[in-house]
Parts: structure tokens; C-alpha cells; sequence
């Protein structure tokens, strides 16, 4: 039996979200290593991992905040593997920075759909 006619567009549609995607990252890697190029190799910090981060992150979270951290850290573990390892670290500390601020948590308390 011959798939529904609309399947070939939907197939297409979804590669062109997928591509869209796929250049929006390398659009913001690229637009990040010209602001800060590749530094000369250094000793690594200590290994972690993104259960270890999530983990952290969800305990230093307000409690109205705990839930939300789950799913920024996924957006951001998603997406590493094409992104510098320094810009998956500004995320990082970006995300962490947003849920100890006391001005998100009270814009997040007024509206909870802005994420």
C-alpha cells in the first residue's frame, strides 16, 4: 500500500525545519568564534556529566524554578555536539545565572508561559 500523498511533504517539510536548525547553529557558532576565537589548549577542567549538571543546577534553583531545569539543560545538551566546548559553557552559565536571578523568578512567577 502506497504511503499517503502528503507523507513526501511532510517528510520534506520536517528536513527543511531540520536544515533550518542545522544552519541557525552554525550561524551562532560561527557568529561566537569571532567573537572569542579558539584559545591556545590548556589542562581541562574535571570531567562532569549532564545528569551531575542537571542535578547541581536543580539544587541551587529556587523551588519555583526546579522544574524548568530539566528542560534547559536538555535544550542545551541537544545541541553541544555542534557547538565549541566554550560556548556549551556560556550556556551553561547562562542558564545558571537566569535561575539564580530574583528578577526571572519574579517575571516567571507573573507568567509562567515565557520560557
Amino acid at each position: 500500500m502506497p504511503p499517503p500523498a502528503n507523507t513526501t511533504s511532510l517528510q520534506e517539510h520536517r528536513l527543511g525545519l531540520l536544515v533550518w536548525k542545522a544552519r541557525q547553529i552554525r550561524q551562532a557558532v560561527t557568529a561566537f568564534e569571532q567573537a572569542w576565537p579558539p584559545l591556545p589548549p590548556e589542562p581541562a577542567v574535571p570531567a562532569f556529566g549532564w545528569s551531575q549538571l542537571q542535578r547541581q543546577l536543580t539544587d541551587l534553583a529556587p523551588l519555583e524554578l526546579q522544574p524548568l531545569v530539566a528542560d534547559l539543560v536538555s535544550a542545551i545538551r541537544k545541541e553541544s555536539a555542534a557547538k565549541p566546548a566554550e560556548m556549551v559553557l556560556r550556556e551553561i552559565l547562562t542558564i545558571t545565572a537566569t535561575v539564580l536571578d530574583d528578577g526571572f523568578r519574579e517575571k516567571y512567577a507573573e507568567d509562567p508561559t515565557m520560557l
